[in-house]
């Protein structure tokens, strides 16, 4: 599915895919996650960009964004890659390009698919074979969304109530190969992943064509 021009929505939830420059990893020890982090906290904050899940995986990276200014999302990931890339290649004594040039990203239809999204999210260490359980790995929002574990990356994250965490537990272990396919190929192609009426809103709102079907069937989980 070929990509289309970057398509950005103030206020809505998108889905962020980066990985490492030609697959290679990124991470490559718990101290590399730990920086990224930090600096996912410190340019989230400063360009107002609030983080609702996130996933550090070997050699990439998953999150779900909410710009609140025109240039929020941008300045946000370009401050973390930038930073990111100058401290991996110092420290591991390389040079060169770290990330792939462009990162792949999704207006997401809250109401149907926020639950699926941040499944996908953090169901990735699970699919990747690396845990047998997603509140096994530390390195995403899983615990958080889980538990109610504090969580300082984690900035204006008040979609899923307290009394919906047991739900959302149960939802975590249902995986949906169908709806999980969806969710890619909208975020390789930069197409809004949700129904009919929200892609028309959307169109409407950035006064574009974007040329999109609604795929597959909303999610079970929707609010």
């Amino acid at each position: 599915m070929p990509r289309i021009p970057r398509v950005v929505a103030l206020n809505y939830p998108h889905h962020v895919t980066i990985r490492g420059n030609n697959r290679e990893n990124v991470f490559l020890y718990d101290d590399d996650c730990n920086y990224y982090l930090k600096l996912l906290k410190k340019y989230s904050t400063k360009y107002n960009c609030l983080v609702w899940a996130y996933c550090l995986m070997t050699n990439h990276v998953h999150m779900l964004l909410i710009p609140k200014g025109e240039s929020s999302l941008a300045k946000c990931l370009q401050g973390i890659s930038l930073c990111y890339t100058q401290y991996f290649n110092l420290k591991y004594k390389r040079t060169g390009r770290l990330w792939e040039s462009r990162y792949y990203s999704c207006i997401v239809d809250k109401e149907n698919y926020l639950w699926e999204v941040v499944k996908y999210i953090e169901r990735n260490p699970v699919r990747a074979n690396i845990v047998n359980s997603i509140e096994e790995y530390h390195w995403s929002s899983a615990r958080s969304h889980l538990f109610g574990w504090p969580d300082e990356i984690l900035i204006g994250d008040d979609w899923l109530a307290e009394r919906d965490r047991v739900r959302y537990g149960q939802f975590l272990k249902d995986s949906k190969k169908d709806r999980e396919e969806i969710i890619r190929k909208s975020t390789r192609s930069g197409k809004p992943l949700g129904t009919a009426n929200f892609i028309s809103t959307i169109e409407k709102l950035l006064d574009r064509n974007l040329q999109s079907k609604r795929q597959g069937r909303p999610s079970v989980g929707k609010r």
